[in-house]
């Protein structure tokens, strides 16, 4: 549509082009952008007429952009509009126990985290909690504990990459030197079992203002003090281009008073429960699943699905196509499904009726696994705290090389000191002691759809063993109820 109105050359420093329907804004500030979006659902004028409109006033729109948001965000609760303004934050040295607590905040937020898959951390890299300085002895035993666990770390490594180098032998057409770097990344992957959550970790973070504000209220109601301070420190940045969307994050006290209560109520009503240490390495233990009560849960699942296939693609009502779908037989329903996987690419995604079938899944897995899992934000997580009542992964490599005790020593290690810190009533200390081998216990709640990715990620060639493992069993887990589903996602790893 033609505007009715000229483009000043103004609006071209911010706008991509001034001639075209599609175009994209740049160059101004994010809680401005925020405003321009808004005013589009008020206002019959396009979006480079808004920025017009608003860089001519003070501050590039900044006073006016405050008042926008005071009035519609704030007063009047349309949040939508702080989805409108993203940010990039760089977060460095902080540790892996606070980065998972950050990725989990909010499903909206984007996140590049330092992998210690293909880099080696640095001896001394790690978080004290300053709940230690009023325990001057246990904080002796806690650096002195991260420090040799990096020895053992860099042992670990060592050997195991000389382990990989005599039994692993090099391609034929391959160099030996990439061969060997692959072999490093290996080693890097294996050994970094031994390393605890206290050592730090970079990551890049972008999200739009809303979701800024979720997290962030979140964090600073965590029972961590590493947390909130970092939390309060990330707010600080953020206000730098979005003031007003995240004035208002601060501590909840929902939260910090109903984890109280809950934690009260929860040791009351389950102090007659022993916990056994699990000796298992990791457990999937499917819950729940769609069909689960019927006499044909595949059958059930299939019906939901393929019904809404043929409701998206055609003009009758629902009730019309469930009554055509009854009269169907398994052959007909499984061929709509086969026609709607059959041309899925390696990176397409799967069609929306997947998401009508449903899991609930109980995990046991490693930290290690845990913290490449938890990137699959389309899961809904519970998490239970870290500890060391749940066993610990041994990696395959650690126990073929001769090197697991190592890693034994390091998880003997931490345990102990773990005792020490419950013994001495430091429950949050104590998080930052577990290693990544020791496993956590976890509820994740996903749909089929969510599922072919996956497999299609985890099960691949390049991903890493331990996930790998995980997604395998679970897969294998689902297939008992739902074979038919999970088949075509994993024939299309080849």
């Amino acid at each position: 549509m033609a505007q009715e109105k000229s483009i000043s050359d103004e609006v071209s420093k911010y706008a991509s082009n001034t001639d075209r329907d599609i175009y994209t804004v740049s160059n101004i500030p994010e809680e401005v952008v925020a405003v321009i979006f808004a005013y589009v659902s008020r206002s019959p004028k396009g979006f480079r007429e808004n920025i017009e409109t608003v860089i001519k006033e003070e501050q590039l729109g900044k006073e006016r952009a405050a008042k926008f948001h005071e009035k519609w965000v704030l007063n009047y609760g349309h949040a939508s509009v702080a989805e409108h303004a993203a940010v990039h934050v760089g977060i460095e040295r902080v540790s892996r126990l606070f980065s998972s607590m950050l990725e989990l905040s909010n499903e909206y937020m984007s996140f590049t985290e330092y992998s210690q898959r293909y880099q080696s951390p640095v001896k001394g890299d790690f978080y004290t909690p300053e709940e230690l300085d009023q325990h001057s002895s246990l904080k002796s035993k806690y650096i002195e504990l991260n420090n040799h666990q990096y020895d053992l770390y860099s042992e670990l490594n060592d050997k195991l990459f000389e382990f990989l180098k005599d039994t692993v032998p090099t391609p034929d057409g391959m160099e030996e030197r990439i061969h060997h770097r692959a072999l490093e990344k290996i080693a890097f992957e294996d050994a970094r079992y031994a390393l605890n959550l206290a050592t730090y970790t970079n990551l890049g973070m972008t999200a739009n203002a809303r979701a800024i504000e979720d997290s962030l209220s979140k964090l600073l109601s965590s029972n961590y003090p590493e947390v909130r301070k970092r939390a309060q420190e990330i707010k600080e940045e953020v206000r730098f281009s979005v003031p007003t969307l995240v004035k208002y994050a601060n501590e909840n006290e929902y939260i910090t008073d109903t984890r109280e209560v809950l934690k009260n109520l929860v040791r009351q009503m389950t102090e007659a429960i022993q916990s056994e240490t699990s000796n298992k390495s990791y457990e999937v233990n499917l819950l729940n699943w769609t069909g689960k009560n019927s006499s044909n849960a595949e059958l059930e699942a299939i019906d939901e699905m393929v019904k809404a296939i043929l409701f998206e693609h055609s003009s009758s009502s629902y009730r019309e196509i469930e009554k055509d779908i009854n009269a169907k037989n398994l052959e007909e329903k499984l061929e709509v499904l086969k026609r709607s996987l059959e041309k899925l690419g390696k990176f397409d995604n799967p069609v929306n009726a997947l998401k009508l079938v449903k899991y609930d899944v109980e995990f046991v897995i490693s930290e290690a696994c845990w913290h490449q899992l938890l990137r699959h934000r389309k899961v809904n997580w519970l998490v239970q705290e870290p500890g060391i009542q749940s066993g610990i992964t041994v990696p395959p490599h650690v126990e073929k090389s001769g090197t697991e005790g190592l890693l034994r020593q390091s998880v003997s290690e931490s345990e102990s000191l773990y005792k020490e810190l419950v013994g001495e009533n430091l429950p949050e200390v104590t998080s930052y002691v577990i290693t990544n081998a020791h496993n956590r216990r976890l509820l994740g709640s996903f749909d089929l759809w969510e599922l072919y990715h996956l497999i299609n990620l985890r099960m691949s060639e390049g991903a890493q063993w331990d996930i790998k493992n995980i997604t395998r069993i679970l897969a294998e887990e689902i297939s008992k109820h739902h074979p038919n589903l999970v088949k075509p996602a994993i024939e299309r790893l080849d």
